[in-house]
C-alpha cells in the first residue's frame, strides 16, 4: 500500500470514528474552506472554480441537518439557520456575490465556535 492510500485510509477512518459535535465541527471547518476558496475564485473570475467551491460548500452545510435532533431545544431553528445558508450559498453562486459570501462566512465562524465550544 503506498503512503497516499494510507493516508486517505486514515483519515476516512478518522472521521468516521468522530463524536456527532466533532463531526460537525469538522464539516464547518471544510465548508468554510471550500467557501473561501469560492469567493477567490469569484474575485479571479473564475466562474468554473467559483461553482465547483460553492458547491461543495452547500454539499458540506446540508451533510449537518441529519445530525441535528430536532426534538432538542433550538433544534428546529438550527435546521432553518442552515437552509437559510444553503440558500443564500446558491444566491451568492449566482449573482457572483462577495458580500453574501462574507455574512456566511461570518455565520459559519460563529456555529463552529458555537460546536467547538459546547
Amino acid at each position: 500500500m503506498d503512503i497516499n492510500m494510507a493516508s486517505k485510509l486514515y483519515k476516512e477512518n478518522s472521521l468516521m470514528t468522530l463524536s456527532p459535535r466533532k463531526f460537525i465541527v469538522w464539516i464547518l471547518g471544510e465548508a468554510l474552506k471550500a467557501l473561501e476558496k469560492g469567493k477567490g475564485a469569484i474575485l479571479n473570475k473564475d466562474i468554473a472554480e467559483q461553482n465547483n467551491q460553492l458547491q461543495i460548500t452547500q454539499q458540506l452545510i446540508l451533510e449537518i441537518i441529519p445530525l441535528i435532533n430536532e426534538g432538542i431545544d433550538g433544534g428546529k431553528k438550527l435546521i432553518l439557520l442552515i437552509e437559510y445558508v444553503h440558500r443564500r450559498l446558491v444566491e451568492a453562486n449566482i449573482d457572483n456575490d462577495v458580500e453574501i459570501l462574507k455574512e456566511l462566512e461570518a455565520i459559519l465562524s460563529e456555529l463552529k465556535s458555537a460546536w467547538e465550544h459546547a
